[in-house]
């Protein structure tokens, strides 16, 4: 009777258990199925963080970003890391060597020229670097490529120009053909052959135009005869005074361009119509012009104004690294890859304000001769001796042994001591102020209870 009622019991038992397990699964089943959409629905964390990099979605950051100095973006940076990202991407994005050159060359052919860049040591500057810097476009520049005068290398950009579509332009004194162009050069005489950047006689060999038809865009080829950035050096105004290399993005002058707006004149170099037009033109862009740098830009600490040495890519500069061409070379090949140090920064200078108010820049020409036969021309900061007559005691304190600079073993090695007797040169002239200030504060008569009894 008993054996019955228990069997009966056991599938029952049996049933549930089995019901039981089901279900149990299948509650499992649907919270796994719930998970699974619920990832599949939810954006993936590494695009969120590209999208969101800041405070603000990435859009509306950058067009923040955009209107503010880059000073001001800088100050931006250091609120907190989503800033510094939103900050970071913008730069990324903004300052690319790809948005001066595309509106003259397709993907193809900037890749190129970056190449040609690169195995001729061109530099960009004039218009195109400041457009670069302060992220404009001027809608009547052309691309400046300066190169030394070197019958091999500007072969080479010269063709390459013509295998992008563009065909020579000679001048009105200028041969039809351009190799008798170049063996030309440029005549002493003609001070007005330039463009608004301002070039000086003695140092350029020749300009050379190159159009292209479909559009009429225009490329120069500016030969210097020895040394780019004594070319550099000699232009109108310090707005101008960028270059681009292949490696590199420099803004010689950056707090006073970027930051105040302020194109400082190179003073007694240029007269008549080439500096009007020079002025006007960027007065019209933007930009006000002085004699002389600002007060507060010239007594900042190491100023881009200061009393010692300025040399290219110092703490002064602003400088931009700019991404190599992808997969340009291969890994042994050492003749065409960019050197480890860029010889650029072997250029010194000095920045000068006169009593007459004026400001140059004194340099030296000089050059280094390299065991393997190359030869280095750099600019060496010196200071005429016309010129430290009107300084007085201030001059004291400026010029350097050249014989220590000449003598080096290799343009690195040359690099290197520029870069740390320039840059970590102590400022004499106004560590001498310092202390003038200083010892007339200490002398100074303390005022005690005065009137009221109060201390001053």
């Amino acid at each position: 009777m008993f054996l019955p009622i228990l069997r009966t019991i056991w599938v029952l038992w049996s049933i549930f258990s089995s019901t039981y397990l089901c279900l149990k699964w299948l509650t499992k089943l649907d919270r796994f199925r719930g998970v699974f959409a619920d990832q599949k629905q939810r954006p993936d964390r590494t695009k969120v963080q590209e999208q969101r990099a800041g405070l603000l979605p990435l859009t509306a950051s950058n067009l923040i970003l955009r209107e503010l100095s880059p000073l001001d973006r800088h100050r931006y940076s250091l609120a907190n890391k989503e800033a510094y990202d939103a900050v970071c991407s913008f730069n990324r994005q903004a300052y690319r060597i790809e948005h001066v050159l595309s509106p003259y060359f397709n993907e193809d052919e900037v890749n190129a020229f970056r190449l040609v860049q690169l195995k001729t040591d061109t530099l960009i500057s004039g218009s195109s670097a400041l457009q670069f810097f302060d992220l404009s476009v001027f809608a009547d520049s052309d691309l400046d490529l300066y190169i030394v005068r070197d019958w091999d290398k500007v072969t080479l950009v010269a063709g390459f120009l013509t295998s992008a579509g563009y065909d020579y332009a000679p001048g009105a004194d200028q041969p039809q053909s351009f190799q008798q162009a170049f063996e030309a050069g440029r005549s002493l005489g003609d001070d007005d052959y330039s463009s608004d950047e301002g070039y000086t006689s003695s140092d350029i060999w020749g300009v050379y135009s190159f159009i292209r038809g479909s559009d009429k865009k225009k490329i120069q080829i500016i030969t210097c005869e020895k040394n780019i950035i004594q070319v550099i050096l000699g232009f109108h105004l310090t707005c101008v005074m960028n270059i681009i290399s292949y490696t590199h993005a420099y803004a010689l002058y950056p707090y006073a361009t970027f930051i105040e707006k302020c194109a400082v004149e190179n003073g007694g170099l240029h007269t008549g119509a080439s500096l009007l037009r020079a002025l006007n033109k960027y007065r019209e862009r933007g930009w006000h012009t002085s004699p002389v740098p600002s007060k507060t830009n010239a007594l900042r600490s190491w100023s881009e104004f200061r009393d010692t040495a300025r040399s290219v890519g110092d703490s002064a500069c602003w400088v931009i690294p700019l991404a190599p061409v992808q997969h340009a070379y291969p890994a042994y090949d050492f003749d065409n890859a960019p050197s480890a140090v860029d010889s650029l920064r072997a250029n010194s200078w000095y920045t000068i304000v006169t009593v007459n108010g004026w400001t140059r820049f004194g340099f030296s020409e000089m050059e280094l001769r390299h065991q393997n036969w190359q030869v280095y021309p750099f600019t060496f900061a010196a200071i005429p001796w016309a010129w430290k007559r009107t300084l007085g005691p201030a001059a004291d304190h400026l010029g350097e042994n050249e014989t220590v600079f000449k003598s080096q073993s290799s343009i690195e090695d040359l690099v290197k001591l520029t870069r740390t007797t320039f840059d970590g040169e102590p400022d004499e002239i106004h560590e001498h102020v310092r202390k003038l200030v200083s010892q007339a504060c200490d002398a100074m008569p303390s005022f005690i209870n005065l009137g009221a009894g109060h201390h001053i």
